[in-house]
């Protein structure tokens, strides 16, 4: 299983973990599955409302008018992204339990210095195992 991301939907992520350093980002990927590949068509930024640099929470309503407008348009969520200020991108122990609300959708985490991204991985939560998957940025 792989997820697909159009480089210019990559970049507004990194710019985002950037962007927020030292806190941690977070957003929504809205596009389609299909034949074990989940294809990016649109990225929703969100104010991390924890505002913390250990754990995130988009806003409530952000998510929803993100939800409906990607349904009104034939697309799903299919991933969620957040960074980790100062650390590498892996699923921590709260990661792990948000997870278990959002299953089977693809999550991007970003492992981000003050100055770069250091590390980018994306991981799913499927029959109550996490599974790294590969990423294709073109």
């Amino acid at each position: 299983m792989k997820l697909k991301i159009k480089y210019r939907y990559f970049e507004s992520i990194e710019k985002h973990a950037l962007k927020v350093f030292p806190l941690e980002c977070c957003g929504l990927l809205i596009g389609k599955m299909g034949k074990g590949i989940f294809e990016v068509k649109e990225v929703v930024q969100a104010e991390n409302v924890h505002k913390s640099e250990v754990s995130f929470e988009a806003d409530a309503e952000l998510v929803y008018r993100a939800l409906d407008a990607a349904e009104a348009k034939g697309l799903d969520l299919i991933g969620i992204y957040h960074s980790h200020p100062n650390m590498r991108a892996y699923v921590s122990a709260v990661d792990a339990e948000i997870m278990k609300l959002w299953p089977n959708v693809a999550w991007l985490v970003l492992g981000v210095s003050e100055n770069q991204i250091i590390e980018k991985k994306v991981f799913m939560l499927k029959e109550s195992k996490i599974v790294g998957l590969e990423i294709k940025i073109d």
